[in-house]
């Protein structure tokens, strides 16, 4: 043994750098394992999984939406081809500005003074040929005509603001309803009203908000009760007002004043910031793609955990790299590839990881006025929102959605009810009950229904006895399921009813057949299923945390025996003390000496 090998041999024999040791290991443990405590919140928060998910309603939807502005569009043809693209991309939704002060110049009146024409004609014309394209308008009503907000101080500067009489909107929300009835089945109370601009220059109030929604929330459902009534996009910001508010916080204030019975469908503005989207940094200040869990926070604080959030406005803002425009205030611009990466990114973790989150509108589907129509019109950044040019050629963002809806639009990680639009039959299903104890009942045997789904695992929620149902995931047997004779999976209930019919699947779409051995009375009906996503944080860090404890066990109680088993004090030749000596520890070989030399001692007695 070298002479550098002797000393450190002899330094790890030695009691006191054996207990330095372990104390050093034993900081060390407990230090990473407060690293891996405060970690978990940044992979985990706002992730819900797991098995006991309940349905929301306004999930089941086909994701992918836009906003468009085509009632600033003046050529119908246009209009035609804009609705056209999207429909051939795969969107469904079209979040659609109905302007107030265009619509009814004066009150009752529905006539454009200036030109004498129809002020519906145009509005009549974008839903008829959304309709017809099986596009679902979500029809934002704000911007208020002069008349409602006269004698306000600061009109002119700030034409956007609460009308003097909140009957006078719930009139307009109620007019537009009933016209629209049997096609437009979205309205969104009107935008941002957490903002100085859209609030009339008027301090924020969000219980004054609260009043304008109840007058508007309780027309339209008067006009038509199966309407559904989304909250206005409320901007992200971390102001506390009194300009501008917030979004958590007016969102609060609306709660407080009694908001919660007064809309279906909560919404938020979900951008980017040039972060990717799965930055889950989540911070009251930060702007990124997971600030919208903090509105769900506040809706499960305030116990409405059963509603969904929709994004009213989704994207990420790209310019080119010799931009010499306005400067972006949506954080730093991205490349076209970039933006068309992000958004397909943005939709597939919401998708596996929000269940409470719905359709994700993308901001902008296209200008309807040149980049040179004005001097400065080609100098606004916000253009770089759009997922189609001006000359309705695609970016790279369109190609990539119109590609994705297969994909997109099927069963993630969440529960469904048997009324889901995700449950695709033969006609052979009769959907019978009321709410939430819907089942869907075979009428004959041999009745098949199709389940598209994404995720690892598949459950099965049946009702009621008799025989039980064939179920295959991709064209095989379910895997997670027992075979007859035949080689057919059946799926029989349990005591709770639940079934797994598959787990341990890759995360790529999958396909489940379900077939009834029998009919009506003599089969299990379908009362709904789950699909199950356990992301990696929910059983690495148990056991992270289960490791890192067995060690400092073992570090402790080894810890314990050295200090229990430490050596004794022994004269040693070398130094002062009262003897001239000073102490040293006895060693093992120290006391095995001195146990030889007592025996030899006795052997001589």
């Amino acid at each position: 043994m070298s002479a550098v090998g002797h000393r450190f041999h002899r330094l790890i024999r030695r009691w006191d750098v054996r207990v330095a040791f372990h104390v050093l290991v034993l900081l060390g443990l407990l230090g990473s394992l407060g690293v891996a405590a405060l970690s978990q919140p940044y992979f985990t928060r706002g992730v819900e999984a797991g098995e006991d998910l309940q349905p929301i309603p306004h999930t089941d939807v086909n994701p992918l939406g836009v906003n468009t502005l085509l009632n600033e569009e003046a050529d119908p043809e246009k209009v035609e081809r804009t609705l056209d693209m999207i429909a051939a991309g795969g969107f469904t939704f079209v979040r659609q500005m109905f302007a107030w002060y265009e619509i009814e110049p004066a009150k009752g009146v529905y006539v454009d003074p200036r030109t004498g024409q129809d002020t519906w004609e145009k509005y009549d014309r974008i839903v008829n040929l959304a309709h017809e394209r099986g596009l679902e308008i979500i029809a934002r009503l704000d911007k208020p005509p002069r008349w409602a907000r006269e004698g306000q101080p600061g009109v002119d500067q700030v034409p956007d603001g609460p009308p003097n009489n909140d009957a006078d909107y719930a009139d307009f929300v109620r007019t537009v309803v009933s016209r629209y009835r049997g096609k437009v089945r979205y309205i969104q109370i009107w935008n941002e009203p957490n903002l100085y601009g859209e609030w009339g220059g008027q301090p924020i109030n969000p219980a004054r908000f609260t009043e304008l929604l109840k007058a508007a929330y309780t027309a339209a459902k008067e006009a038509n009760p199966e309407v559904v009534v989304l909250l206005p996009g409320l901007a992200p910001t971390d102001q506390r007002g009194p300009e501008n508010l917030n979004e958590f916080l007016f969102l609060q204030g609306m709660y407080d004043a009694g908001a919660k019975d007064y809309f279906d469908i909560a919404t938020a503005m979900v951008y980017g910031y040039g972060y990717s989207p799965y930055d889950r940094r989540v911070e009251f200040e930060r702007n990124n793609f997971s600030r919208v869990i903090q509105m769900r926070e506040v809706m499960v604080r305030n116990g409405d955990a059963d509603k969904p959030i929709w994004a009213a406005e989704y994207g990420w803002v790209s310019l080119p790299d010799d931009w010499t425009g306005d400067a972006s205030v949506w954080g730093r611009p991205v490349s076209a590839e970039t933006q068309a990466r992000y958004l397909l990114q943005g939709y597939l973790r919401a998708q596996r990881e929000w269940p409470w989150l719905g359709a994700m509108c993308v901001w902008l589907f296209r200008f309807p006025t040149s980049p040179t129509a004005t001097p400065d019109a080609g100098r606004n950044p916000t253009r770089g929102f759009a997922i189609v040019n001006y000359d309705f050629s695609p970016t790279p963002a369109y190609t990539t959605l119109a590609g994705s809806r297969a994909r997109l639009d099927r069963a993630y990680t969440g529960a469904y009810p048997a009324s889901t639009r995700l449950i695709q039959h033969d006609g052979g299903w009769n959907l019978v009950g009321e709410g939430t104890s819907q089942t869907l009942v075979p009428a004959a045997a041999g009745a098949t229904l199709r389940i598209p789904f994404s995720g690892p695992r598949l459950d099965l929620l049946l009702d009621g006895s008799g025989q039980g149902l064939m179920v295959t995931i991709d064209g095989e047997p379910a895997p997670g399921l027992s075979t007859d004779e035949t080689g057919a999976a059946i799926a029989v209930p349990d005591a709770d009813g639940r079934v797994t019919v598959a787990d341990g699947l890759d995360d790529g779409p999958h396909v489940a057949e379900i077939r009834a051995l029998a009919g009506e009375g003599g089969s299990v009906a379908l009362a709904g299923f789950v699909v199950v996503r356990q992301p990696w944080q929910s059983w690495a860090y148990p056991w992270i945390y289960g490791t890192f404890a067995v060690m400092v066990v073992l570090t402790l109680a080894s810890l314990v025996w050295n200090w229990r088993y430490r050596p004794a004090l022994l004269p040693s030749p070398t130094g002062g003390g009262a003897n001239g000596h000073v102490p040293r520890r006895l060693t093992a070989a120290d006391l095995r000496a001195r146990s030889r030399a007592r025996r030899s001692a006795v052997r001589r007695r």
